[in-house]
């Protein structure tokens, strides 16, 4: 486990996960009310169906959201460059 876990193996996947982790507990609870109220109530789905449902568009929206809340943070705020 200290081999596999204490390593970046991909910069860009370390980044976005990394930096995403904050954010997604902040608004994972939001987003999966929003799902739940919007798309699995009204189509009655059962309980697996809406549960991989969820599980998968929460993370999807997360992600997209938190790229593109990041590159606006980003416009305005730049990265500092690595010296």
């Amino acid at each position: 486990m200290h081999y596999a876990a204490n390593q970046k193996f991909n910069e860009t996947g370390y980044k976005l996960l990394a930096g995403s982790s904050l954010y997604a507990y902040l608004s994972h609870y939001f987003f999966i009310i929003l799902i739940s109220t919007f798309i699995i109530r009204p189509y009655k789905m059962d309980f697996v169906p809406a549960l991989v449902v969820n599980v998968l568009l929460t993370n999807a929206i997360i992600l997209i959201s938190y790229l593109i809340l990041n590159f606006f943070y980003e416009i305005v705020v730049p990265p500092k460059s690595a010296e």
